[in-house]
C-alpha cells in the first residue's frame, strides 16, 4: 500500500516577509494600524503628529499652495485691472487736446543757444529727441502728437554733413506737418577747419548750390513758409534762389501758377561768418540795382531778419538795395552789422518801413567813422520837416548798439511815436562810458512828445548807477515794467533816490513790476530793498503800518538770483524784506530756486 503524503507549506516568520517585500510596505502597515490625529490637535494644540498625520498635512498644504497660487494669479489681474480703473481718474487723462497740444509745443521747443536769440519768439527748430519721446508715451499723445502739424513743421539742417537718411527723416516729418506753414532752416558748419563754399569764383566744384541731398529737400520739402540761411555768401544765395525757382517739380501754395518761393512769408539771411564773405565779389563791386541779391526777396515777405558782414578791412561798401515795395510789406525788421558800410545805411531802408511792428537793430560803428553830414552818406527821401524819420507803427524796439557815442547821432533821426516796449543794450568799449540815457534822449523818450503807450523797457548790460537813475527820471512815458540787469551800484542808487528834493514824487511813477537779473557775486542786495520801501509813503497808527497818499503802484519784484551770495542775504528774511511782504503787501519773488536747494 502506498501512502501520499501532503506537506502544507509552513508559515514564514513575519520579519522574513517584510524583509524580503518593498521598502514602503512597513510603513504602509504602519499607518494602517495608526489613527489620524485630529487636524484641531495638531494646528492648535502642538500634539505630535505620526506619519498618517503628516501624509494628510501634506496633502492639505499642498492643495492650499495651489489654492494660493491661483487667488494670487488672480489677485495680480485684479489688482491690474483696479489700477487701470483708477487711471481714468487721473487729471492728465482729462487734459483738452488743445491743453495737451500746447504742453508739447513747449516740451518739445529748442531754446536758443545764445541770450541774444531769445528776442526771436517764432520756433525755428524742434528737440527731435524729445518730439520722438512724446509720441512713444501712449497711443492718445502719439495721435495728439502726429495730429499737431506744427510739431512737424520747422526743422534744421547742417549743410553739407546732413545724410540721405538724415533727409529721408525729415522729408517724412514734414508729411506730418497736415497743411501747417513750414519751416526750414539750414547752415554751413562754421569751423576754421571747414572749407567755405566759393561758387563766387564760378568754377566747378563741391558747392552748396549743387548739394544733391539740400536739392532734394528743398525740392520735396516744400512749399516752405519760412526760410533760414546761415553762413552763406550772397552768391550762394543767388544760385540756390534760382535753383528753387528752375526745379522742374515745384509745389504751389495756391491755386494760382505763383512759384512757392513767392509765398515765402519771413527769411533770414545770416551773412556774418565764414571767410568766403570777404572775398565775394558782391559786397565789394558795384552793381546794377537788378542785380542786387535783395531782388531775389519773395514778393510775400512780411518778415525780414538780414546780418550783414564786417568788412571794416575793405574799402568799398554795398549799399542796402532793399526794394521799397519789400520795405514797405513788412511787418518785423531785423537789421544787424558792424563797420561803416558807407555811412547809417540802416536810414536808407527804414524811410520806407511805414507798416513795421517789431523792430531790432543791431548796429556797430567806429567813433572817427562817424559824420555830421547825413546827406553825403544816405540816401534819404522821405524825411520830415523837422529831419526825422517817424516809424509810426513800431510797437517793440531793440537796440543793440556797438560803439554808441558814434552811432547816437544817427539813431536820433528815428520817432516812434506809437512804441509800447523797448529793449536795449550798448555795449562801448571797457574804458568809455555806456550812455543809456543819451539813446533814450536821442529818439526823443524824454520829450512830451514821446509815445504815451511806451510801459515796458529792458536795459540789458553794464550801467552806471547815475546813468540809470537819470534815465528813469527823465522818461515822460508812463512805465509801468522795467527790467535791468543788476550791474548797477544799489547803494549809489539809494543815495541818489533820498537825495532828491522834498516833495518829490518816485522816479517812474507808474511802475508796477520791476525784474532785476544778472547779479553779481557781490551786491548790497539790502540796499535795492531799501529803495523799494523808500517809494511806499507810510507811517504808523497804534503800532500798525499805515499807508499815505500818494499810494506807490510797484507790488510785484522778481529776483534772478544764482549767485550763493545774494541768495543768503534773501535767505535771511531781512527786516526789510519782512516789512516789504508783510506790511506793504509787496510780492518778492525769486528765479533760479530749486526746491531742496541750500546756500
Amino acid at each position: 500500500m502506498i501512502i501520499d503524503l501532503v506537506l502544507e507549506p509552513q508559515p514564514q516568520p513575519q520579519s522574513n516577509v517584510l524583509a524580503n517585500s518593498p521598502p514602503c510596505l512597513p510603513a504602509f502597515f504602519k499607518m494602517v494600524q495608526e489613527q489620524a490625529t485630529s487636524i484641531s490637535e495638531l494646528l492648535y494644540n502642538n500634539a505630535p503628529p505620526n506619519n498618517l498625520d503628516l501624509l494628510i498635512i501634506q496633502e492639505r498644504s499642498e492643495a492650499m499652495a495651489m489654492r494660493i497660487a491661483k487667488l494670487r494669479e488672480e489677485l495680480k489681474d485684479l489688482e491690474h485691472q483696479l489700477q487701470l480703473h483708477k487711471c481714468v481718474f487721473s487729471p492728465a487723462r482729462r487734459i483738452p487736446t488743445e491743453v495737451l497740444t500746447m504742453i508739447f509745443d513747449i516740451a518739445s521747443t529748442k531754446p536758443p543757444l545764445l541770450v541774444d536769440d531769445a528776442d526771436d519768439s517764432d520756433c525755428w527748430e524742434r528737440d527731435r529727441k524729445d518730439l520722438s519721446t512724446i509720441s512713444l508715451v501712449c497711443k492718445r499723445w502719439r495721435d495728439v502728437a502726429y495730429n499737431a502739424g506744427q510739431l512737424w513743421a520747422a526743422h534744421e539742417a547742417v549743410i553739407p554733413e546732413l545724410t540721405r537718411k538724415q533727409c529721408d527723416t525729415l522729408l517724412r516729418w514734414y508729411g506730418r506737418a497736415k497743411g501747417t506753414p513750414k519751416t526750414l532752416a539750414f547752415d554751413t558748419s562754421y569751423s576754421f577747419k571747414s572749407k567755405p563754399c566759393e561758387c563766387y569764383k564760378q568754377t566747378a566744384g563741391p558747392h552748396l548750390c549743387s548739394n544733391a541731398v539740400l536739392r532734394r529737400l528743398l525740392k520735396e520739402g516744400a512749399p516752405f513758409s519760412r526760410i533760414s540761411m546761415g553762413n552763406f555768401t550772397p552768391t550762394c544765395f543767388k544760385n540756390i534762389v534760382r535753383y528753387i525757382k528752375s526745379a522742374s517739380a515745384t509745389t504751389t501754395t495756391t491755386s494760382t501758377s505763383q512759384h512757392w518761393w513767392d509765398e515765402v512769408q519771413r527769411l533770414v539771411l545770416d551773412f556774418h561768418y565764414g571767410d568766403a564773405n570777404d572775398k565775394d565779389p558782391y559786397w565789394l563791386q558795384s552793381q546794377l540795382p537788378a542785380q542786387s541779391i535783395f531782388t531775389s526777396f519773395p514778393d510775400s515777405l512780411t518778415s525780414l531778419t538780414l546780418h550783414l558782414p564786417n568788412l571794416e578791412e575793405q574799402p568799398q561798401r554795398k549799399v542796402l538795395e532793399i526794394p521799397a515795395t519789400v520795405l514797405r510789406k513788412l511787418v518785423t525788421f531785423s537789421l544787424s552789422y558792424t563797420g561803416t558800410w558807407g555811412g547809417p545805411q540802416f536810414l536808407t531802408a527804414l524811410q520806407h518801413c511805414t507798416n513795421v511792428e517789431d523792430l531790432s537793430l543791431r548796429l556797430g560803428n567806429r567813433e572817427e567813422s562817424g559824420s555830421a553830414n547825413l546827406g553825403d552818406q544816405i540816401n534819404v527821401t522821405s524825411l520830415s520837416q523837422d529831419g526825422h524819420i517817424v516809424l509810426p507803427k513800431v510797437k517793440s524796439l531793440l537796440l543793440k548798439i556797438k560803439g554808441a557815442s558814434a552811432v547816437v547821432e544817427h539813431i536820433g533821426v528815428l520817432r516812434f511815436p506809437g512804441l509800447v516796449k523797448l529793449c536795449i543794450k550798448s555795449e562801448d568799449d571797457y574804458d568809455k562810458p555806456k550812455p543809456y540815457s543819451n539813446i533814450l534822449q536821442a529818439i526823443g523818450l524824454f520829450s512830451p512828445a514821446a509815445s504815451q503807450n511806451f510801459v515796458s523797457l529792458s536795459v540789458v548790460g553794464y550801467i552806471e548807477s547815475a546813468d540809470l537813475y537819470h534815465l528813469l527820471g527823465s522818461l515822460t512815458s508812463p512805465l509801468t515794467h522795467l527790467a535791468t540787469d543788476a550791474t548797477f551800484d544799489p547803494q549809489e542808487f539809494l543815495k541818489l533816490a533820498l537825495g532828491a528834493p522834498a516833495g518829490s514824487q518816485n522816479i517812474v511813477p507808474c511802475l508796477r513790476a520791476l525784474h532785476v537779473r544778472k547779479f553779481p557775486v557781490k551786491y548790497h542786495l539790502d540796499s535795492l530793498l531799501l529803495y523799494i520801501k523808500s517809494r511806499q509813503k507810510h507811517g504808523k497808527k497804534k503800532g500798525e503800518v499805515v499807508m499815505k497818499a500818494p499810494f506807490d503802484g510797484l507790488k510785484w519784484v522778481v529776483l534772478e538770483i544764482y549767485g550763493s551770495d545774494v541768495k543768503k542775504q534773501l535767505y535771511k528774511e531781512s527786516a526789510t524784506l519782512k516789512i516789504l511782504r508783510g506790511s506793504f503787501g509787496i510780492k518778492v519773488e525769486r528765479l533760479g530756486y530749486r526746491p531742496g536747494e541750500s546756500c
